[in-house]
């Protein structure tokens, strides 16, 4: 048996077996039945302007805070312009993006473009680290297809705690093919 086809059996054998045998009443949709105490939490998007020189500029700040993320309980947390996460970033096919990123945290740390095509001094690599206080400016055009992305640190020796604190978010990449799928953020785009 094939890697991906036992997979597929054995997360459906688990699936059958947590959902019983079946002779139970069962609601139309499956999410009906599940009781989430932290609803999908969306973030904000971030898709600005074209300013007049056919650039759009993204503002982000690398910053400490408090999250609650389990009821009564307020975490430490790390987030991009809040407490915790960061806006998702939206551009097209084409597009001159120019990003301010202050740090604002305690130590040193990154911000690395994740899936994006890009010069490789634009990267965000560990080689290109922002001190405390300091702004990084990278540039660069928008030159690939369509694609979800992510942007997060990636700071020497210490990548997984500062995403672990919460230092990511999305970056979504549009073009000009129309694929008739479901388009309106934090509505439909990622059901």
């Amino acid at each position: 048996m094939h890697r991906r086809k036992f997979l597929t059996v054995a997360a459906l054998s688990g699936l059958a077996a947590a959902c019983g045998s079946g002779s139970e009443a069962r609601s139309s949709s499956p999410a009906a039945a599940l009781d989430f105490a932290n609803p999908l939490r969306v973030p904000p998007l971030l898709h600005p302007e074209l300013s007049k020189d056919g650039v759009r500029r993204f503002d982000l700040s690398m910053q400490a805070g408090r999250t609650q993320i389990l009821a009564g309980k307020q975490t430490p947390t790390w987030g991009f312009n809040g407490a915790f996460l960061g806006p998702t970033l939206r551009v097209s096919r084409g597009d001159k993006v120019h990003m301010a990123v202050c740090n604002g945290l305690p130590e040193v740390s990154t911000v690395h473009w994740h899936g994006m095509r890009l010069p490789a001094r634009m990267d965000g690599g560990p080689h290109q680290p922002i001190q405390p206080g300091a702004v990084w400016t990278p540039r660069w055009t928008i030159d690939q297809p369509a694609a979800t992305s992510w942007y997060h640190p990636h700071p020497h020796g210490t990548t997984a705690r500062h995403v672990y604190r919460g230092l990511a978010g999305m970056f979504i990449v549009d073009d000009d093919l129309d694929l008739d799928l479901p388009a309106e953020y934090g509505v439909d785009d990622f059901r």
